[in-house]
């Protein structure tokens, strides 16, 4: 009976101790909020149980009840009311923004004042290991690692076109042939393109490819051993989806963990090692090609292999979510507009009139309009507040920004790519803060292999048609959310050109 009585008490005391903490927290706010001239933030309105669970809920349901968890629960309470406060879970406050104004402040010109914060570092830190990445730190190990990255990509080539042009050569070949009308039947991309950008962001970051794709087709070469034995591209999928998870568990992230997780973790911090150990043990070669990755560049700045880690980590999920949802939802997108496909399938064979088998090189590939704000990754950084708030996480919520009908139109919610011809809508472009791709992080290698890609598929195929059992449509296309937003699925049909 005293046990009971003495969890009750402490559970009273620590509803109380939140309370409080709530409420001195809310005065703090409002007061900094006059002292620099802001309006009160509005308290979302469209969650009532402790700590946010039912809206917690949803979002992990959302998938199996048919809804989409961003365009259902998401962005819209921020269309109406661009900045929202709302408690989450243990009971901390969030402040939810789509305010072009704000991102600029958090990311350019008051960027000092914030920070990622502890969560993003507890979300990944099982991934990344106990090594300092540009993903995750703050302050001087940011600055120092963001300048280790820009020297390194300054020095090697963005991408090895060779390289990708191989790896889009297995992807077509693991594509089903086509029957006698040119058609192939309902073929899902999604596993296919992810494997082929794990495949050149492997190479590109570590100088070795997993050939995760030649492993699907069961073509086993020395180069795949890793990835057939312990399903490399399948494993890098688990690790990639529980990040999520982690993030809407906040201050319980300590939780959103699973023998799957971690096992599929394991099997990334092997292949992570491998490709560390064999560069850091490599004699220093005379051959140019051998220095063409970007780990080779890190290397000349440090032999930590935790610190190389943790780069190549955040490098890896930011090159294959990134690169690989700007191709899936371009390609879903363009199913459902055969008329912007005709129209972009004649751009693209009129700047590229040799055969569709004739390299294709960085300038040729500047040509290609890329992207209208349905294609951008979505990303939701933990930041805290200048020192009058410390600890004040904001989240800026790029999709529902890119998605307002007061910036870009009541057809915002559409896919229009002549949008970027209206004047209103190209000034907020040079504005600079309305639209914020990649949340105006370095974006040339995802824009560079993901234009190759879609110009060889273009090229390659004269139609495309979605699956016809699948009704979502543009923005009610089913997404699925981890390291950035993807398709969960993105099944098509495709006619191959006659050449």
């Amino acid at each position: 009976m005293a046990t009971l009585l003495l969890i009750v008490a402490c559970a009273l005391l620590t509803c109380i101790y939140l309370d409080l903490t709530r409420r001195l927290a809310s005065r703090k706010l409002l007061a900094f909020a006059k002292a620099n001239n802001c309006s009160p933030v509005r308290e979302a309105q469209d969650q009532t149980w402790p700590w946010g669970l039912d809206r917690l809920y949803a979002l992990l349901t959302a998938h199996r009840n048919g809804k989409v968890a961003l365009n259902d629960y998401m962005a819209p309470p921020l269309y109406e009311h661009k900045t929202l406060q709302r408690q989450s879970i243990g009971g901390s406050y969030v402040i939810e923004t789509a305010e072009p104004a704000i991102a600029q402040a958090i990311l350019s010109t008051q960027s000092s004042d914030f920070a990622l914060g502890s969560t993003r570092r507890r979300v990944f830190r099982p991934v990344e290991g106990p090594g300092i990445s540009a993903f995750t730190s703050d302050g001087a190990d940011w600055h120092y690692a963001r300048a280790v990255l820009r020297t390194s990509f300054a020095r090697e080539r963005l991408n090895d076109l060779e390289a990708t042009e191989g790896n889009l050569g297995i992807m077509f070949e693991a594509i089903e042939a086509s029957g006698a009308d040119g058609w192939t039947g309902v073929i899902d991309l999604q596993p296919l393109v992810y494997r082929f950008v794990l495949d050149s962001a492997t190479k590109f970051l570590s100088g070795e490819s997993v050939e995760s794709q030649t492993a699907f087709m069961k073509r086993k070469t020395a180069m795949s051993d890793l990835a057939i034995s312990d399903g490399f591209a399948e494993s890098f999928d688990t690790v990639l989806h529980w990040p999520f998870l982690r993030f809407r568990l906040r201050g319980l992230a300590f939780l959103g963990t699973s023998a799957t997780f971690r096992k599929a973790n394991k099997t990334l911090e092997r292949f992570l090692k491998y490709a560390i150990d064999k560069k850091l043990s490599s004699e220093k070669s005379d051959n140019p090609k051998s220095t063409q990755s970007m780990l080779s560049g890190l290397t000349e700045k440090t032999r930590d292999p935790n610190y190389l880690r943790a780069q190549l980590t955040g490098l890896l999920f930011a090159g294959r979510d990134a690169t690989g949802s700007l191709i899936l939802l371009t390609l879903l997108l363009l199913s459902h507009h055969p008329e912007i496909y005709t129209k972009l399938r004649s751009l693209v064979l009129a700047t590229f009139p040799e055969p569709p088998g004739t390299p294709l090189n960085h300038t040729h590939l500047q040509f290609l309009p890329l992207p209208p704000p349905h294609h951008q990754r979505d990303a939701a950084p933990l930041l805290s507040t200048p020192p009058e708030l410390p600890g004040q996480q904001i989240q800026l919520d790029i999709y529902a920004m890119h998605r307002r009908k007061d910036l870009w139109g009541d057809d915002a919610l559409d896919f229009r790519p002549e949008r970027w011809e209206d004047l209103k809508r190209s000034a907020l472009l040079e504005e600079g803060w309305a639209f914020i791709p990649f949340s105006r992080g370095p974006k040339q290698y995802a824009l560079t292999e993901a234009s190759y890609c879609l110009v060889r598929f273009v090229q390659r195929f004269d139609r495309l048609a979605p699956d016809p059992d699948d009704p979502g449509k543009g923005a009610n296309i089913k997404k699925a959310i981890a390291v950035a937003m993807a398709p969960a699925e993105a099944k098509l049909k495709l006619h191959r050109a006659e050449t």
